[in-house]
């Protein structure tokens, strides 16, 4: 019988073998707690009987964090521990999976609704429906409740913080670094996620044909694939813009694998840059807004100069136009008056005929 202590979460755990399978569990709160619970697992096993949904769900919750953690990226990963961790074990505890019913769960959404976004409600019970599955797929149980209570279908009122070209021109006026002016042009102009950006080199600018290549992001200081296989992309930029990057390329005596915006090899700390950003934006009075937001400019920016849906999801990395159209579409409020408008002029008065 081996117990271990999670020295991380301060909690035990056991690893032992049934069937020539290893079989582990976590989240004991004492090391006498996880020496009983792996006696009733060698038990049961023993009289071949898996009594279903006698899991607890704090234990199945970080079982499902180890195979997520395998198999995603890392900030999918520490975003659905911090939902797990914050939200979803304080709740639901040790409570046994089988005492979990979707009225339960109804319950629990009424609670979020009521101090937290829909958004991250939304989320929340996505990763509660994904413990369960799981728990189902390992036979820790025989059903979802989640999915029986079924996601809130309360729809959030779409709020999207961008600046127009007049604030961002406000902004840039205060911007007194060489690298920060490089780096705001690129991300207004590109519709880039921050992470995106941080982790050009050199190498993915092509002064030659005025194009940025997107292929990788940073987190946490790692460089990592891209957030989707059409997050991959090559941007066209204007030459005013190139012509930045160019400069400060010469200023700074790169090589091709350096950073474009950092030291050598690192680009700069996120830290660093909220830092920047907070004294621009002071210094401007311009309205605040977060750096995500930039890529919400960029698209606003694009809407207004008329340019179609499909390059518009182009640009940002969007998989479907689809996801492009929910998220932007409010930013057309004239279009159908304009539709209407033009409908007008399709029989002037000179043309209809008089029938008397």
């Amino acid at each position: 019988m081996a117990i271990y202590k999670d020295k991380k979460r301060g909690t035990y755990y056991f690893v032992t073998r049934i069937n020539g399978k290893q079989v582990k569990r976590r989240g004991f709160k004492t090391k006498k707690a996880a020496k009983i619970a792996e006696a009733q697992v060698l038990n049961d096993a023993d009289k071949g009987v898996r009594e279903y949904g006698n899991y607890a769900f704090d234990e199945t919750a970080n079982e499902y964090l180890e195979w997520y953690k395998r198999r995603r990226k890392e900030s999918s990963y520490n975003k659905t521990k911090s939902i797990i961790d914050t939200h979803l074990i304080p709740h639901f505890g040790s409570t046994k999976l089988k005492k979990i019913g979707s009225s339960d769960i109804i319950n629990y959404q009424n609670e979020l609704i009521d101090r937290s976004a829909v958004s991250h409600v939304k989320k929340i019970h996505q990763v509660l429906s994904a413990v369960f599955n799981y728990a189902a797929r390992m036979q820790y149980t025989t059903e979802n409740p989640a999915r029986l209570a079924g996601n809130v279908d309360i729809e959030e009122e779409k709020h999207i913080n961008y600046w127009t070209l007049d604030e961002f021109k406000q902004f840039m006026s205060c911007v007194d670094s060489e690298l920060y002016y490089a780096f705001f042009m690129t991300m207004y102009y590109s519709g880039m996620r921050k992470g995106e950006a941080l982790a050009l080199t050199w190498n993915d600018i092509d002064f030659s044909d005025n194009m940025i290549n997107v292929d990788k992001t940073a987190y946490n200081r790692n460089i990592t694939s891209p957030k989707t296989s059409s997050s991959k992309r090559q941007l066209l930029m204007p030459q005013y813009v190139m012509n930045l990057l160019a400069e400060l390329k010469l200023r700074r005596k790169t090589k091709n694998g350096y950073a474009v915006f950092g030291e050598f090899y690192k680009h700069i700390s996120t830290t660093s840059l909220d830092r920047y950003f907070e004294k621009y934006i002071k210094a401007s009075d311009v309205k605040r807004i977060r750096i995500h937001d930039f890529r919400h400019s960029h698209a606003s920016y694009l809407i207004n100069k008329g340019t179609i849906a499909s390059l518009v999801a182009k640009r940002l990395g969007h998989k479907d136009v689809a996801v492009t159209l929910n998220t932007y579409s409010h930013l057309y409020p004239s279009t159908e008056k304009e539709i209407i408008s033009q409908m007008e002029d399709d029989f002037k008065k000179a043309d209809i005929v008089d029938f008397k």
